[in-house]
């Protein structure tokens, strides 16, 4: 019965804490966004898995092993906010592997996967053929982006939580001095005042931080006119 009860302990702490990281992290669920999220789901569980039914490891033992690597993971993803060189050295990148209808055959070695796994993706979505295609992308977590020929390309990130993508902005042909420009017609000094900035319909469309406070103050100003 002891043990029983030891394991229901252990379950609802595991939980517990697991509730708190989702909370603290911002999450609604551990849904995994890259290879490294994918990791540390696997790793939580296997520590949650191999301490709940050891009896020899007590509740106090696998709350402190689970909230290490809670904390290990909050740190990266502290890291990953400040860089974005960290964040794709820790999370890798997109591959581009098809761009405005060429096939790019070395991104495929460099994704490490094979045209045949990439066109099985493509069957499951609907899609006939590469030939279809006028941009593809290898996400992180394994996933593809793409727009088919005719169709209104996907949107590029150039900014992303204040920091430049200069890859993105290269492969749109700009350079800094124009995107400070388009930032001056935006009311904005610095690369750092901006959450993100999107390529969309050969415009870029720029989205500042904004404080909640002074944007519902503006409202109940709005609504006492």
């Amino acid at each position: 019965m002891a043990y029983y009860l030891q394991v229901l302990i252990k379950l609802l702490v595991t939980v517990i804490l697991l509730l708190i990281y989702i909370k603290i992290s911002g999450r609604s669920q551990l849904a995994p966004m890259s290879s490294f999220d994918q990791i540390g789901n696997m790793v939580v569980g296997a520590i949650g898995g191999s301490t709940l039914l050891n009896p020899d490891i007590s509740v106090l033992d696998s709350s402190v092993f689970i909230t290490i690597w809670i904390g290990i993971l909050l740190l990266l993803r502290l890291i990953k906010g400040k860089s974005l060189k960290l964040k794709e050295l820790i999370d890798g990148r997109r591959i581009q592997l098809v761009r405005q209808g060429v096939l790019l055959t070395d991104a495929f070695a460099r994704a490490r996967v094979s045209v045949r796994d990439i066109e099985t993706l493509l069957h499951n979505d609907g899609i006939q053929g590469l030939h279809e295609l006028d941009n593809l992308w290898f996400e992180t977590n394994g996933q593809l982006t793409y727009n088919v020929k005719g169709e209104a390309r996907l949107s590029l990130m150039i900014i992303e939580e204040g920091i430049l993508n200069q890859d993105m902005l290269d492969y749109i042909k700009r350079d800094e001095a124009w995107l400070q420009e388009q930032l001056q017609q935006a009311g904005l000094e610095q690369i750092g005042q901006v959450f993100c900035a999107e390529w969309a319909g050969e415009k870029l469309w720029v989205y500042p931080y904004q404080d909640l406070d002074q944007l519902e103050a503006r409202s109940e100003r709005g609504h006492t006119r």
